[in-house]
């Protein structure tokens, strides 16, 4: 039995899947909820590799981003109270450690018996290049850890397969 869940939210259609089916389970399950957004501070440093950049400057960006954090983190609150469920939110910041570490940093701290994740799914080339902090919160979780596929976009059928298709429709 689950009694408290830690589910994460980014704002992405992906993670409201994530959410809401975090507070399924806490509903199901009696649980509290512990709702996180992680502000990635090593997300702005591509940005800043073009050259010098005043530090008032990464402030203001930081502070940008805890300030979309916030509204995620009060949208989830707002449909966690509309379900009758109790919501703590937590803005958290990466501080030079990968987002997937910070959550798992997180799972600990607040006692968490499981984490709710939205993945993206990504495959091939885009997870190689992008990671997959899903997959590193699966494999390093000392919890179980609930993944919630996005939706899926159509795929795109090759040439082949699709010539395959008109025969198959035409016999």
């Amino acid at each position: 039995m689950f009694r408290r869940i830690l589910v994460t939210v980014d704002g992405s259609p992906t993670s409201m899947r994530g959410l809401k089916a975090a507070l399924d389970l806490a509903l199901d399950q009696r649980a509290s909820l512990d709702v996180l957004h992680i502000v990635d501070d090593m997300a702005i440093t591509p940005a800043l590799s073009v050259g010098y950049a005043p530090a008032n400057y990464i402030e203001s960006i930081l502070q940008s981003l805890r300030d979309g954090g916030r509204k995620i983190l009060a949208k989830a609150e707002a449909l966690a109270r509309d379900r009758g469920v109790e919501a703590r939110p937590l803005l958290v910041e990466t501080r030079g450690q990968t987002v997937a570490h910070a959550i798992l940093q997180q799972a600990r701290k607040q006692k968490s018996d499981v984490i709710v994740l939205g993945t993206h799914g990504r495959r091939g080339i885009r997870r190689i290049l992008l990671g997959s902090d899903a997959e590193t919160v699966v494999r390093e979780s000392p919890v179980p850890v609930l993944l919630v596929r996005g939706v899926a976009s159509p795929r795109r059928a090759t040439p082949s397969k699709a010539a395959g298709s008109k025969t198959a429709a035409r016999r």
